[in-house]
């Protein structure tokens, strides 16, 4: 193998590629599969989960294949000086030579011929949508998604595809997100599917805010992605995936419409005093038209401030933790939001005023025994 390509296009493949290897990846080789053929260099990387095939242009004057371990190709490159790298393996040999300008480096790898080969996407369905599009998705339910590995599905997010839509659902048992998406794909097949999170995050990274497309191909068993030249697959989560919906209240008795940002603020000044135990809540007391937000702790002091609101119903007084109340307030992308209170203990509904349709988050507030 011989070959040349841009220092920057190197570092962003391997890297890219590399993150899917982890310690969690178990018999899997822990390596990366370097492929040059005509025109273009792939950097393939595989484990139990989730696998990444990156494509850069390069010039090619011998193709050829190997296997290096873990991330060293993209610790390696982003060090060069130059901005021009040739890499080059001689018949017969497992190691690649990397020069640029007055630097030369020896990594030593694998044959890649037992390098294990990309999943197939069987019972194929297809879609389109801009990253743009996806990427805001993701940002208002990604947050919700669960960390608890005792109820693995939450740990994934339900991808819903019926003929136009597209709706993304995540949950954790404190807080709930679902995002509705009009797509041009009428005529394909329907899908409902549960993608893991730590899938879900690695696609979050890949999107830009920009109108090209992102093609998806979703199988029995496995989801793909195709972002510009970046092609993510990974494994589906098995079973059947709560029913967010029936959780979803339809009387309220206070409603609260505020500024995302004055609120943020008033959370973020909230949370510097506010670190008492695991959980540090905020109280939210809402009477004449006014919003009173307080926290405190016996170590670091407290927090007052208030303001006039737009309010409609009863007054209230409810605690949340400060954290994920603020997820939920950073979820809206336009207008005010707008956040229903079914009661002292029950579920908020946060909702944009400007786009109520097709997002909603719930959040649960605390309870102090």
């Amino acid at each position: 193998m011989r070959a040349t390509a841009n220092r920057d296009d190197l570092v962003f493949a391997a890297g890219t590629a590399g993150r899917v290897l982890t310690s969690r990846t178990g018999t899997t080789p822990q390596g990366m599969r370097l492929t040059a053929e005509e025109g273009a260099l792939f950097f393939t990387a595989i484990d139990n989960e989730m696998a990444i095939t990156c494509r850069i242009s390069a010039q090619v004057l011998v193709s050829g294949a190997i296997v290096l371990p873990g991330r060293l190709l993209a610790e390696a490159v982003r060090r060069f000086p130059g901005s021009e790298v040739d890499l080059e393996v001689l018949e017969g040999r497992h190691t690649l030579t990397l020069r640029s300008a007055f630097s030369e480096l020896d990594l030593i790898g694998m044959p890649a011929t037992n390098f294990p080969g990309l999943p197939e996407i069987d019972g194929l369905s297809t879609l389109s949508i801009s990253e743009k599009s996806l990427r805001s998705m993701l940002r208002q339910t990604s947050f919700a998604l669960s960390v608890d590995d005792m109820r693995p599905l939450l740990t994934g997010m339900l991808w819903n595809h019926t003929p136009g839509k597209l709706r993304l659902v995540a949950a954790d048992g404190f807080k709930v997100a679902s995002r509705t998406e009009e797509i041009d794909n009428a005529e394909e097949k329907p899908f409902r599917v549960v993608v893991p999170g730590r899938t879900i995050h690695e696609l979050e990274r890949l999107l830009s805010d920009n109108e090209n497309m992102v093609e998806i191909a979703v199988g029995r068993n496995h989801i793909l992605f195709q972002v510009q030249d970046v092609v993510l697959i990974s494994r589906l989560l098995e079973g059947n995936y709560i029913d967010v919906d029936r959780f979803m209240p339809t009387e309220f008795v206070t409603h609260l419409v505020v500024k995302p940002r004055a609120l943020l603020e008033a959370l973020e000044r909230s949370a510097i005093v506010a670190k008492d135990g695991l959980i540090a809540t905020v109280r939210l007391h809402m009477r004449d038209g006014r919003l009173i937000v307080r926290a405190q702790s016996a170590e670091y002091g407290k927090h007052f401030e208030e303001w006039p609101v737009e309010m409609r119903g009863e007054e209230m007084d409810i605690l949340f933790n400060i954290k994920v109340l603020a997820e939920v307030v950073k979820s809206i992308e336009e207008g005010d939001i707008e956040l229903s209170f079914t009661g002292q203990h029950g579920p908020c509904i946060g909702r944009s005023e400007g786009n109520p349709k097709n997002y909603w988050s719930l959040v649960m507030p605390v309870r102090l025994s």
